[in-house]
């Protein structure tokens, strides 16, 4: 079968074929004249001998001649190629000429099963920068009931790891502390309640803080939320603090004290115990049932939308979060608080 290429489309003129090969979820029928192939269509079927591909003046390009000249015309023809090839492979009908491509979603994959939802898929290097905004807005473009968002990124060695990013609702069925009244003293990074029996309840029925040595010590987050909800009074020596003194100060100590307290105070009002996270690398880990009984379902990191990082940074926190059977979660401070999941999955 042969496919010419023409400018800068591969297109393949021949009726017969290209009704076989759109028929097979290859290229795009235009004006029902010829089929035009995407790139990484074109390569994949001229390395799987189903087509040659034939340059303007009719000499055949070879597989690493059309590689270089794609790689050329696409800096991210590379990843783009080997994640479409795999997806392939693995038995996917993929469209690349799909409704969303000018926004930048790479491909269109037919669902395999019927549980799954439509997929789109990026392809990304291991090298290149993680966006949240970027994702932020790939997840905007899509309807959560029916469509779901898979990212393919390609490692050095050419091996390629997945990950289903998708929006979050965390929801606990555990209640706050309600009936208690206590002081607590500042310690620069900690209050502490040394009314032994109050501390215990605090920490048996509320879950806050490290109880140790007949008193509770708890974190600066914690103290302002039992602060706003009533439960604790802060002093310095003898001086009753405000709320707002105790913000400066865990300003002062924490400089993200405001993401982590706005996301911290959300999954409290979700009904959801909350905990460092400190010992698994996060923010927060939270339960959703009696931390006593059960373990955290989710591994948290607070962030704004313009979070940055490297994908290799958030394959250790899904690897990790994964390995211990939790989830992993970038809590969006910015605006209305909004949470993204992110695990590895199978195709």
């Amino acid at each position: 079968m042969i496919a010419r290429l023409k400018g800068d489309k591969v297109v393949v003129e021949d009726a017969k074929v290209s009704d076989r090969l759109n028929s097979r979820g290859y290229g795009r029928l235009v004006d029902e004249e010829f089929l035009e192939l995407h790139p990484v269509e074109a390569l994949y079927l001229s390395d799987e001998r189903k087509i040659r591909v034939l340059d303007e003046e009719g000499n055949i390009l070879g597989v690493e001649r059309l590689f270089d000249m794609f790689s050329g015309m696409d800096e991210r023809f590379e990843q783009k190629y080997m994640v479409y090839r795999d997806l392939r492979k693995r038995g996917y009908r993929i469209n690349c000429f799909h409704e969303l491509i000018d926004r930048n979603l790479d491909y269109y994959l037919k669902p395999k099963r019927k549980e799954q939802r439509d997929i789109f898929a990026i392809a990304v290097n291991e090298r290149e920068e993680f966006r949240l905004r970027e994702i932020l807005y790939f997840l905007d473009s899509l309807d959560p009931l029916i469509e779901e968002l898979w990212t393919g990124v390609v490692d050095e060695e050419g091996d390629i790891t997945y990950y289903r990013i998708y929006d979050v609702r965390p929801k606990g069925n555990l209640d706050d502390v309600k009936g208690i009244r206590c002081k607590g003293r500042i310690m620069k990074n900690l209050i502490v309640i040394r009314d032994r029996e109050v501390g215990k309840e605090l920490f048996e029925q509320g879950f806050y803080g490290n109880l140790a040595d007949n008193e509770l010590t708890v974190s600066l987050l914690e103290a302002v939320h039992l602060m706003d909800t009533g439960v604790l009074e802060v002093y310095d020596d003898d001086r009753r603090m405000d709320k707002e003194e105790l913000l400066r100060i865990a300003r002062s100590h924490q400089k993200d004290f405001d993401p982590r307290y706005k996301v911290y105070k959300d999954l409290k009002e979700r009904r959801l115990c909350v905990k460092t996270g400190y010992k698994f690398g996060t923010h927060f880990r939270a339960y959703e049932r009696d931390p006593n009984r059960f373990h955290a379902e989710y591994l948290i990191d607070a962030v704004e939308d313009d979070f940055r990082s490297s994908w290799s940074g958030i394959s250790r926190g899904v690897r990790l979060a994964h390995s211990v059977r939790k989830l992993y979660i970038l809590a969006v401070a910015s605006g209305k608080l909004r949470y993204v999941g992110i695990e590895r999955i199978r195709p």
